[in-house]
């Protein structure tokens, strides 16, 4: 049986079939929110974040499977702003869309298990005069948690992780490109009121490019690896200040 829709024809048997492929009980999301329920959630619609408001989508709950469908949250500029928030959760999922012009595009505090993917991130490139500067994605006092596939570009820091209760992590296959007004393409540094820095994470499989130093490690964080990643830098590609934290197999190319 078939549905004939004008000249468009849907098999209902496949139509059905992509309806299913949805979470159950799937809200919808068309303005700047927070997310405060576990459930799963889809964005409907582009997102602009008033300057009153400062964050386009803050999740607080735990069990959340959230889909940016596509569509692009899009900050004020001007060091304001983080497109998505995640704080005091577990077990987190955001994919799927686009973070322009903010702070922060992703930005996720004392957190468990979460993951960012498939998400496309893009700062003004405003070179980083004063703290803090433009980041793609933020780490905080976060364990277990998954950075994987995403697109960051004109952030002065790429992926910027801290604290020593940030461990178990995996940072693996994104594309970060800056320029050279920017400052690292990954950094692991301690965090504000914690001397100490993270460890036991996997920096994997990135490509990091246009930073005066592509990857930069404190000396107060051990024993992570970093391994396999191509770095093209104008200055330094792997600053490791540790000699528990074990880099290998990268590829370090050295550019105009």
């Amino acid at each position: 049986m078939q549905l004939n829709l004008g000249k468009t024809f849907f098999a209902l048997p496949l139509l059905a079939a992509a309806l299913a492929a949805q979470p159950a009980g799937l809200r919808t999301i068309g303005s700047p929110t927070t997310i405060d329920q576990s459930g799963s959630y889809i964005l409907t619609a582009d997102l602009f974040i008033p300057g009153s408001v400062g964050v386009g989508i803050l999740i607080t709950a735990n069990d959340v499977w959230l889909d940016l469908n596509g569509h692009t949250i899009t900050a004020p500029g001007n060091l304001t702003g983080a497109g998505i928030r995640i704080v005091n959760a577990q077990n987190v999922t955001v994919k799927n869309g686009n973070l322009v012009n903010a702070l922060m595009g992703a930005v996720v505090m004392n957190s468990v298990n979460v993951r960012l993917e498939g998400l496309n991130i893009r700062a003004t490139g405003m070179p980083p005069t004063a703290p803090p500067p433009e980041m793609g994605i933020l780490l905080v006092q976060t364990r277990n948690s998954v950075v994987q596939n995403n697109m960051i570009y004109n952030a002065a820091l790429g992926v910027f992780v801290r604290g020593s209760r940030s461990f178990g992590n995996r940072i693996e296959g994104n594309t970060i490109t800056g320029t050279t007004a920017g400052a690292f393409g990954i950094c692991y540094n301690p965090a504000d009121g914690d001397p100490s820095a993270p460890k036991g994470d996997l920096v994997t499989r990135n490509l990091i490019r246009g930073y005066p130093v592509a990857i930069q490690i404190s000396s107060r964080a051990d024993y992570n690896v970093i391994s396999g990643n191509t770095l093209l830098y104008t200055m330094e590609g792997l600053l490791n200040e540790n000699v528990t934290n074990v880099a290998k197999d990268n590829t370090l190319v050295k550019i105009q």
